[in-house]
Order: C-alpha cells, then structure tokens, then sequence
C-alpha cells in the first residue's frame, strides 16, 4: 500500500517537472523500460514525502513564534 502511494506521487511529480505535462513521451519512456521507471517513481515519491513533511513543520513552528 506504501509503495503504491509512494508511486502515484512519484508519477505525478515527474509527470510535471521532468516530462512537462508530456503524456506521450511519458509513454514511450516506460515502454522502453518499465521496471527503471517504476523505481524511479518509487524514489521520487519516497523522498518527496518527508520533504514535504519537514517543510510542513517549519513552516508550522515558524508561524507559532
């Protein structure tokens, strides 16, 4: 289940900032290679959350002062 999460995200950032919005190329570079793509999209997901998380906090603490 994590790692289903972690792939969705990890799609949908890449979708946007490395195939800018290109479903089509998307689709010819997982043709190519599916199981590369799907661990980068593993990766991304799975550093992107606690990012996400970390900035969430500060930004959190920041406006509590």
């Amino acid at each position: 289940m994590i790692d289903l999460l972690f792939g969705l995200v990890g799609t949908f950032i890449r979708w946007i900032f490395v195939y800018k919005c290109n479903s089509k190329k998307m689709a010819e570079s997982y043709n190519s290679d599916t199981t590369q793509e799907g661990i980068k999209n593993n990766l991304v997901g799975l550093l992107l959350i606690p990012i996400a998380i970390v900035i969430g906090l500060i930004i959190y603490y920041l406006e509590k002062k």
